[in-house]
């Protein structure tokens, strides 16, 4: 082996001489005059991995909403999935304003709550809609009241129209002054009373869907085709209901519907479309966009609109189709096809409806796209260290330099910040001193450029003399502990990654010194 360098044959880490030399060639022609290098080319591996903020949802709900009329109970949305969704990791929950609060003041979070927690020890995140306009059916389903009875009774005046499931429906008249007066002070109540519960540090909440406009959760009036007075007027409405969402909750990151209204004729640029839907103060606040209508409603401005936006905020792909309607109906493209779409859409999460039964069903059939989802190019983000180097022979008391190159290997983005965490264990893996890098920033990390960096540690003097492994994690900000897995192997128990060995040297003092403290 060449003078100057240290190969770390971690586990089954072994590098070809030519790959070496390449990485290693600064410190081959330096000669022995530098301290020997440990460089270390992980092994990747190829199986699926499900990571937070991003892969294949669940669905959960009192009922859903349009496809059918049959109630979803407790059980039916947590423990009648047979198993923990082992490659799903978040669950969408729509839950209706009427069962919510059937008299006004009069809060019911207990079904609520019980499917949140049922998943938050099994480690999912959610996903959160609130249905607080109208249910316009779907699929010859006639859909079902979601707004309270008593919230009509205080005077919100509606109008009527005929929904998807030819069944006569009414929605608030969004530009009537009681939809001002009286709904919107009634929404921020709700709103409220969920940020009390939930809007907290740590929150397993990842995405609170803006609602309070149009049918379904699409933030546009499809089927009833309301007018309002002009665009500017539009603006305000939407714009309004949105600052609600903006001033009420801190923690939860908020999202929007980015798809185009009823009225597409007159988008006839991409900011028309931002403006006519306030989709431009959603995205001044950084809000996650989500489409609806895979495979088959996405037109107009919605590609430019996502090409445009997907680097700074992330991308959810929701199928309009539940998957017993996806495959026994038979021309919505396959399953597999979908889900190609939503990966050129860029997406970090995907989802087609998957409740209990169906889920099942999606496990015996579709298994293999499932997993295709989660797999290098897939959903969301796949974190690959390609290469890390650093002194062989550090002394206590002084800095560890890691050199890494990173790639991210999927479509989407690990948008919320992981710093590089740096572990030094005994062989059995008990921690002997670990740092966090928190200059690391992987957010901006997109498929096919490479990321090489440094980060800094600093050894403590008391450190002891001796060999001890190198460990590495992406690690959650607040608490520190690893949360996001690697696509390389090395993983143990607690998350994180042997990437190799290091000589610590006893403690010497600073430099120059004689005495320990210098003078």
């Amino acid at each position: 082996m060449p003078q100057g360098i240290v190969l770390s044959k971690a586990g089954k880490w072994v590098a070809s001489l030519a790959l070496f030399m390449i990485l290693a060639g600064p410190a081959l022609r330096a000669g022995s005059d530098r301290p020997a290098l440990t460089i270390v080319v992980p092994p990747e591996i190829q199986t699926p991995l499900p990571n937070p903020y991003m892969g294949w949802g669940i669905w959960a709900g009192p009922r859903q909403y349009g496809y059918n009329e049959k109630p979803f109970t407790v059980a039916d949305n947590t423990t009648g999935f047979g198993d923990d969704a082992p490659l799903f990791n978040w669950v969408l929950v729509d839950w209706d304003w009427a069962s919510l609060e059937p008299k006004e003041g009069q809060f019911n979070w207990k079904d609520f709550d019980a499917v949140v927690d049922y998943w938050k020890v099994r480690h999912k995140q959610f996903v959160v809609r609130f249905w607080v306009t109208d249910d316009a059916g779907w699929n010859g389903h006639p859909g079902a009241p979601v707004l309270p009875d008593w919230i009509w009774a205080k005077g919100l005046r509606h109008d009527e129209y005929k929904g998807n499931g030819s069944v006569v429906q009414r929605e608030p008249l969004y530009a009537d002054a009681s939809f001002k007066s009286i709904y919107l002070p009634e929404l921020r109540k709700l709103l409220e009373a969920f940020a009390e519960r939930y809007d907290k540090s740590g929150t397993p909440v990842v995405f609170l869907q803006v609602m309070g406009y149009g049918q379904w959760a699409d933030w546009a009036t499809w089927y009833s085709h309301y007018k309002f007075p002009s665009v500017e007027v539009k603006h305000a409405i939407l714009a309004g209901i949105t600052q609600i969402y903006i001033r009420t909750f801190k923690h939860i990151q908020l999202m929007q519907m980015g798809d185009w209204d009823w009225n597409p004729s007159e988008f006839r640029t991409m900011q028309d479309h931002l403006y006519n839907k306030a989709l431009d103060v959603a995205l001044a606040h950084h809000f996650g966009l989500i489409w609806t209508g895979f495979i088959d409603g996405l037109g107009h401005w919605d590609r430019d609109i996502m090409e445009e936006y997907w680097r700074q905020d992330p991308i959810i792909a929701e199928g309009n189709w539940n998957y017993d309607d996806l495959v026994n109906q038979n021309v919505h493209g396959t399953f597999a096809e979908n889900l190609d779409v939503a990966l050129t859409w860029h997406a970090n999460f995907t989802h087609f409806y998957f409740g209990s039964p169906v889920y099942k069903r999606a496990m015996r059939e579709q298994a293999d796209v499932i997993q295709r989802g989660l797999e290098p190019g897939g959903l969301g983000y796949r974190m690959v260290p390609l290469s890390l180097s650093w002194r062989a022979s550090v002394p206590a008391g002084d800095l560890l330099v890691l050199k890494q190159n990173w790639v991210n290997r999927n479509v989407g983005r690990l948008y919320v910040r992981h710093p590089l965490k740096l572990y030094l264990t005994d062989p059995q893996g008990a921690e002997k001193f670990s740092e966090v890098d928190t200059s690391f920033d992987e957010t901006s990390w997109i498929q096919g450029k490479d990321y090489p960096l440094i980060s800094v540690f600093h050894l403590p003097k008391e450190l002891a003399p001796g060999t001890y492994d190198v460990r590495i994690a992406l690690a959650e900000a607040s608490t520190g502990n690893p949360e996001i897995q690697l696509g390389i192997e090395g993983v143990d128990p607690q998350g994180r990654y042997k990437v190799g060995e290091i000589q610590i040297e006893p403690y010497n003092g600073p430099a120059g010194c004689v005495t320990d403290p210098c003078p």
